[in-house]
């Protein structure tokens, strides 16, 4: 099942009761300015066993959204294969919008309604501030497309289902390095987005340290729609750069590479980036300007799967009518992860499922996690894809 809490500002007050023998009741809770809706699932084999066992939720809605679809499809199978050791889940959902502060206040709500650990949330910023809650709690805490190290320094109840910034890093030098042969590259970095100067300083260090020369480093802010200086600057450089590193969090990026490949800039060396790079609107803002670029991400829906891996392909184009991205990847993995912790427990306390979660080994799902390092970061696959012919294609598969 499913649980929902969302701001809603100047609403009235409304109760929908629904009885049925087989099924909870859904009802619909107005406060002064939050609704609270529990939906129940109609799939599940378990519906009127006792002991629901509570999973917190914590996303972005609008970006990058998807971990949601996934998190509620791990879920769903879940509870249709008799759900935790005969105890049916509910998902209690809470949306951050993308901020510390709110994600913060999310997790004590969350701790105090009683779930037994939390996924997510969705950014690195927001949770390192969520994960601190955690830790002062003793909740496990899996988080889904954050990739800051940093994420886990609040304590050993903190887990990331995402590679790590330096690993994926340190892929994207190497592939710049060996497969497309580049000797120079040019930086471009958000100022002020973890994500992008965390990734880009890892980048550089990996690819001076494999004999890269970095010949310069460009910076915009975030919101900027013009980079015609930063981009003459990079252009006047010679002999031409032979790639450009470019990591990227929001809808600035692809205008990055749409404006090099005007008539006005004409840089024509490839950008490569990270896993932000994974956008459902890459294409329509950055057009054909994005041909031949390459990124890293966490999943890639017509790379080499596993089984366990078209499953999930499987079930999530037939239920929302669209093939999974990375994210809603990561959201299907973190609960997934999860739920197969607690299946092992046998007393489901906090540090009970924490110990489990940590022992985690070769678990293949969406993605593939060979296991948690002394950090709690995720050892994992990674996919390289690439823009081709007006799409995002799976170009190679990293093994963890």
């Amino acid at each position: 099942m499913v649980f929902q809490e969302n701001k809603v500002p100047f609403r009235y007050r409304i109760v929908f009761g629904i009885l049925a023998s087989f099924f909870l009741m859904s009802v619909l809770f107005l406060g002064c300015d939050r609704a609270r809706q529990v939906v129940t699932p109609t799939d599940s084999g378990i519906l009127g066993s006792e002991g629901i066992i509570r999973i917190g939720f914590i996303y972005s809605p609008s970006d990058p959204g998807t971990t949601r679809n996934g998190a509620e499809l791990a879920v769903t199978f879940a509870n249709a294969a008799d759900g935790i050791n005969g105890r049916p889940i509910e998902l209690l959902i809470r949306e951050s919008m993308r901020d510390p502060f709110l994600s913060t206040q999310h997790a004590d709500e969350l701790i105090a309604a009683g779930v037994l650990a939390i996924v997510g949330p969705d950014y690195s910023d927001e949770a390192i501030e969520a994960g601190a809650v955690a830790q002062r709690h003793g909740i496990p805490m899996v988080t889904t497309y954050p990739t800051n190290p940093k994420v886990t320094e609040s304590g050993n109840y903190v887990f990331m289902t995402a590679f790590i910034d330096s690993y994926q890093a340190r892929i994207m030098a190497n592939f710049a390095i060996q497969e497309l042969e580049a000797r120079t590259a040019a930086v471009l970095i958000e100022t002020g987005d973890s994500h992008s100067e965390g990734l880009s300083a890892f980048f550089i260090d990996d690819f001076t340290a494999q004999g890269g020369t970095i010949a310069v480093r460009q910076f915009y802010e975030t919101g900027a729609t013009d980079f015609t200086q930063q981009l003459l600057k990079i252009a006047a450089i010679e002999p031409a750069v032979d790639i450009i590193f470019l990591a990227g969090l929001g809808s600035e990026f692809p205008l990055v590479v749409k404006q090099a490949r005007s008539d006005d800039i004409g840089i024509s060396a490839p950008f490569l980036g990270g896993d932000g790079w994974d956008r459902p609107d890459l294409i329509e803002i950055g057009g054909m300007a994005l041909e031949g670029s390459f990124f890293a991400n966490s999943f890639s829906p017509d790379g080499q799967l596993t089984a366990a891996a078209r499953r999930f392909v499987d079930a999530y184009t037939e239920k929302y009518g669209i093939a999974p991205d990375g994210p809603a990847a990561l959201g299907y993995d973190a609960a997934t992860i999860l739920i197969e912790a607690m299946r092992r427990t046998r007393d489901l306390t906090p540090a009970a499922i924490r110990d489990q979660i940590e022992a985690t080994q070769d678990y293949s799902g969406a993605t593939v996690l060979s296991h948690y390092d002394e950090n709690r970061h995720a050892v994992k696959s990674l996919v390289i894809n690439t823009v081709k012919d007006g799409k995002i294609q799976f170009h190679q598969f990293i093994s963890p």
